[in-house]
């Protein structure tokens, strides 16, 4: 939790864009509760009372709200886009300028290859909680607050029958939660060891083969492949039997819908538009809370991914070094590249510029 904080200090660079997105949201989100409450009103009003007068009508209004939807939909995605890429290259920037900042010894132990997996692989993976996991998933919860609003409105016990499911799809959901991170962080190393070794081995192919060293090789790449291999497993299989659970307990919400709705029908209860508009926002609420389960297995991987970078930004910097803040006149934010050497570190460089000042005037004719 405390990394998805981290990349929230990011997300107020930008509040505009955040809440013009936010915004995009909620509009089309609203536009979904148009279409069941546009079906009821033909089936109980135009179908069965026989007023064809009003069909025209009640299409049209349907078709302004799927458009409406769409429309802000479609901003809501380009405005989501350009804010997480502008996200993304503040967390990328920073983290290439806080490693330039590292003392020498930082990277005695550390393979080049990892380093470029934590700055673009695991970078990306944080993009996915931008996108999937706070985009999407406010989205999603949006939809089901709203869903969930007209369906207590139309009839509060088929929407009570509705939400047998959810203390199962919590605890589902809490269960993965929980005991996902520990896979993922496998996963994320299995990964990050096989980059390392892959670049250091193409770097130094030349000595390999020198060395007639191929096989060696060779079999060292398949053991570093195969704990990844293994690594990605372990995540899949956890997977495998949580996904179908969820939609298990989906469907057991929605049967219980049409038992229970068929029933009142029957009896006179209920109309036969109601119960078929409330089947469409049965739908419409289990479909958010499986791209909430989707976004789930997304966000654990991007959680640990998140963990692997700001290790890196909570390393100390090399001592002596000043950060000095320049502001970039093309891209209008702070440059932190540049460095201010001061005390032994000023020294040190001053004695190698003039020893080089030196060696020059000696090699002139």
């Amino acid at each position: 939790m405390k990394m998805v904080w981290r990349v929230f200090a990011y997300l107020k660079r930008y509040p505009w864009m955040a809440a013009g997105t936010l915004t995009c949201a909620i509009l089309s989100t609203l536009m979904v509760i148009v279409f069941p409450a546009a079906t009821k009103l033909i089936i109980n009003d135009v179908v069965r009372a026989n007023r064809p007068d009003k069909l025209l009508p009640l299409i049209m209004l349907a078709a302004i709200a799927f458009l409406l939807q769409h429309g802000f939909n479609a901003l809501r995605i380009a405005l989501n886009n350009t804010f997480e890429q502008k996200v993304i290259f503040d967390l990328r920037s920073d983290l290439y300028s806080h490693i330039q900042l590292l003392p020498l010894r930082w990277f005695d132990n550390r393979a080049t290859g990892d380093l470029m997996t934590r700055v673009i692989e695991d970078v990306n993976s944080v993009e996915r909680v931008l996108i999937d996991g706070i985009e999407q998933g406010v989205v999603a919860a949006l939809q089901v607050l709203i869903v969930m609003g007209m369906m207590f409105y139309l009839n509060a016990k088929l929407a009570l029958l509705a939400l047998v499911p959810f203390p199962l799809l919590i605890a589902g959901a809490l269960a993965y939660t929980l005991t996902a991170h520990r896979r993922y962080r496998s996963q994320r190393r299995a990964a990050s060891s096989m980059n390392a070794l892959l670049h250091d081995n193409l770097a130094g192919v030349r000595q390999i083969k020198s060395f007639v060293r191929e096989r060696e090789e060779h079999a060292r790449f398949n053991r570093v492949s195969d704990q990844l291999r293994r690594a990605t497993l372990v995540v899949m299989r956890v997977w495998a039997i949580y996904s179908p659970s969820m939609s298990m307990f989906e469907a057991i919400g929605a049967l219980l819908v049409l038992g229970f709705g068929g029933h009142a029908v029957l009896t006179g209860a209920m109309q036969i538009g109601d119960l078929v508009a409330f089947l469409i926002l049965t739908a419409f609420l289990y479909d958010p809370v499986s791209r909430l389960h989707q976004l789930n297995q997304l966000v654990q991987a991007g959680r640990a991914a998140g963990e692997r970078v700001f290790e890196i930004l909570d390393e100390p910097t090399e001592p002596g070094v000043v950060v000095a803040d320049r502001r970039d006149d093309r891209a209008g934010r702070i440059d932190r590249s540049r460095k201010i050497h001061t005390g032994e570190s000023a020294g040190a460089l001053l004695r190698i510029h003039q020893r080089t000042n030196l060696y020059r005037r000696k090699a002139d004719p």
